[in-house]
């Protein structure tokens, strides 16, 4: 898939004030807005005190929940040492922040359950799976909209794709993508490796259960490698149905604090299971 195209110079300022306008009203929903004034505090207090780079549990705030103040510092040592501790960085405008929620939603994947109908469905499918040949496509996939008649916010903003561009250049962020017969990228995800965990940040599909095929395969190739857990951040009815549960974020740190495999290694990644190998993976018997 190729890129995106990226606003040029004499869009920038237009493109800004509409994804400024987008951000306001994701914040102004009825579900958000009483965060609001805490959100701007936050971000103001940070400004005035320059707190020190990498956060811990003592910035969490609980309004809004697990929001735990500016993400200035992007440097990949800052970015790994905070995704240790359970911190990502996310921002629908401007600066990114750095966020912790209460609850995480968690594969273990010693206790995953693909169901027998969908391992047909894995056999029966040409496409094909791969890891780390197109990431750049894949980033640019989750961060398309869904429906391009509708107004559209995603927190991967340019400055959220470079940090992610860069990660994987240095072997810390990884993909997978689903090709279909004609060799056309029609579904996949990207992350981060944090010791013992795979931190799942964002997926998409254009073809009938490309994601899917995407998550199961990643879950069968991390077992393999020694990967504990793959966090999901948000619980989704599909990773509910294979066995993911939801986590307090006491629990998820003693998660992080695991030994971690040897495919938490920095480097590039390779497919080694085909779809219908994966179909026949039994994750129970290989624990």
């Amino acid at each position: 898939m190729n890129s995106l195209p990226q606003p040029g110079p004499s869009r920038q300022g237009n493109y800004s004030l509409g994804r400024l306008a987008l951000a306001t009203a994701y914040w102004l929903k009825p579900q958000r807005v009483q965060h609001f004034p805490g959100l701007v505090a936050g971000l103001v207090g940070d400004r005035l005190l320059r707190p020190a780079p990498v956060p811990d549990a003592s910035r969490i705030r609980k309004s809004p929940p697990g929001f735990a103040g500016l993400a200035d510092d992007l440097s990949t040592p800052v970015v790994l040492q905070a995704m240790a501790r359970g911190f990502y960085p996310q921002g629908h405008w401007g600066a990114m922040k750095w966020w912790s929620p209460p609850e995480r939603a968690v594969m273990d994947l010693a206790s995953v359950h693909i169901a027998k109908r969908f391992r047909r469905t894995m056999r029966g499918s040409d496409m094909q799976v791969a890891f780390d040949t197109d990431f750049a496509g894949v980033i640019d996939g989750c961060a398309a909209p869904r429906d391009p008649s509708r107004p559209h916010l995603t927190w991967i903003t340019p400055k959220a794709r470079a940090l992610y561009m860069r990660l994987h250049g240095e072997g810390h962020a990884h993909s997978v993508e689903i090709f279909d017969a004609d060799d056309k990228l029609v579904g996949g995800l990207f992350g981060v490796t944090v010791g013992p965990v795979f931190s799942a940040l964002s997926m998409f599909h254009t073809a009938d259960n490309a994601s899917k095929f995407a998550i199961v395969s990643l879950y069968h190739h991390l077992a393999d490698g020694g990967i504990t857990a793959v966090d999901h951040q948000i619980m989704s009815p599909w990773v509910q149905a294979l066995g993911g549960t939801v986590l307090a974020r006491a629990d998820y740190a003693a998660l992080l604090a695991r030994p971690a495999g040897s495919q938490a290694a920095p480097g590039r990644w390779s497919v080694k299971f085909s779809l219908a190998d994966t179909a026949g993976w039994s994750p129970e018997s290989a624990a």
